[in-house]
C-alpha cells in the first residue's frame, strides 16, 4: 500500500524514461504506521562527468504534496577496486542554488565504464545510505540506414550499433526514447495528434517532447555476423515530425529492476489489489535508486508526406 508521497523527477534521455520517472517510496507494514524516509535519485552516464544526487524525505500520505529537501547530508561517490576496496572518492556538496540536489566537487571527473562505485550518504537521523552499481561498457553508432525518411513509409529506420556489455549477462537491458527537437502542437503526427486531441487537455506537449518505450534486451534486436546490433524503430515512436533525436541507453541491475518493478505499481500488471509487489530498490538506509547507463543518439529528420508543391520537388523542412 502506497502511504506515503511519490517523488517524480526526470531521468534524462530515458523513459527515460522515459520521459518521466516516478521514485515511489512504498511502506509495506502496517497502513496506521508511518516513519519518515529519505528518497534518493542518483544516475551515472558511462563515460560522462558525475551527475547530481538529489535528497529528500518522504511524507505522510494525509500531507499536502511538497518537495521535501535535504540539505545536511555528507556525501560521496567511491571508485571501488576489483577487491572491493576504495580506488578513488569523489566527495559531493549541496549546490547553493539547488536545496536538495548534491553535485561532484571535482566537476572534471568522469565515470568509467565497467566499474564500480559505490554511493555513501550520511543524514543525521537516518540509517547511513549505501548503494552500489556496475556501469555498463559504453557503445557506439555504427551506421543509420538514413537522416531523413517519410513518416510511415515502407523505409523504417533503422540504427547499426555496437553492444554494450556487462560482465555477468547474456544480454543487455536497453530503454529506447525519442525526444523531439521541435515539439510544437502543429507537428504532431496523426496518431499523437488524435492522442491528444483525445485526452482534453490531459497531456501536455512537454510531455509528450520525450517519448520512452519499456525496457528491452538486445533479443529484441537484430544481430549482425560483425557483432553489431540493427535497432529498427517502429514509426508509433514518433510523435512529432520534423528533427527527432533518437537515444539508445543501456542500463544497469539497478535501474532494470527499479523500472520494470515500478511499471508494475503505475498499472498494467495482471495482479489483484493487495498482491502488487513493493518496488525493486537495489540501496540500503533508504528509498530510490542509484544506478548507471550508457547511452548512444541519432538525430533523424522526419518529413510529411509529399502533396502539392512538396511533389513537384519543394520539401520543406
Amino acid at each position: 500500500m502506497l502511504n506515503v508521497n511519490m517523488q517524480r523527477s526526470k531521468v534524462r534521455y530515458l523513459l527515460f524514461l522515459f520521459a518521466l520517472l516516478t521514485l515511489a517510496a512504498c511502506d509495506s507494514g502496517d497502513p496506521g504506521t508511518y516513519e519518515e524516509e529519505v528518497v534518493v535519485e542518483g544516475y551515472l552516464e558511462a563515460g560522462a562527468p558525475f551527475e547530481p544526487i538529489r535528497l529528500s524525505r518522504t511524507l505522510p500520505l494525509n500531507r499536502e504534496s511538497t518537495f521535501r529537501v535535504v540539505q545536511d547530508a555528507e556525501v560521496r561517490v567511491d571508485l571501488l577496486d576489483e577487491s572491493g576496496m576504495v580506488e578513488a572518492s569523489y566527495p559531493f556538496r549541496m549546490a547553493t542554488d539547488e536545496p536538495g540536489v548534491y553535485r561532484a566537487v571535482d566537476e572534471a571527473a568522469r565515470v568509467e565504464p565497467l566499474r564500480t562505485y559505490r554511493l555513501e550518504a550520511s543524514v543525521p537521523g537516518s540509517d547511513r545510505i549505501i548503494a552500489t552499481t556496475v556501469v555498463p561498457d559504453t557503445f557506439s553508432v555504427v551506421g543509420a540506414s538514413a537522416d531523413s525518411l517519410v513518416y510511415q513509409s515502407t523505409d523504417q529506420f533503422e540504427l547499426r550499433v555496437t553492444r554494450s556489455r556487462v560482465p555477468w549477462r547474456d544480454q543487455t537491458y536497453f530503454i529506447f526514447v525519442t525526444e523531439a527537437l521541435d515539439a510544437r502542437e502543429e507537428q504532431l503526427t496523426p496518431f499523437a495528434k488524435a492522442l491528444f486531441e483525445d485526452q482534453d487537455g490531459e497531456i501536455t506537449i512537454e510531455e509528450l517532447r520525450i517519448n520512452g518505450a519499456p525496457i528491452l534486451n538486445e533479443g529484441n534486436y537484430d544481430a549482425n555476423a560483425d557483432g553489431t546490433l540493427t535497432i529498427k524503430v517502429p514509426w508509433l515512436a514518433i510523435i512529432f515530425y520534423g528533427p527527432n533525436r533518437l537515444i539508445a541507453n543501456a542500463i544497469d541491475d539497478n535501474l532494470y529492476d527499479f523500472i520494470r518493478s515500478q511499471s508494475v505499481q503505475q498499472g498494467g500488471s495482471t495482479f489483484a489489489p493487495g498482491e502488487i509487489p513493493n518496488v525493486l530498490e537495489r540501496i540500503e538506509g533508504a528509498r530510490g535508486v542509484f544506478g548507471s547507463y550508457a547511452r548512444i543518439q541519432q538525430e533523424l529528420f522526419v518529413r510529411r508526406a509529399a502533396t502539392g508543391s512538396e511533389a513537384s520537388g519543394e520539401v520543406q523542412r
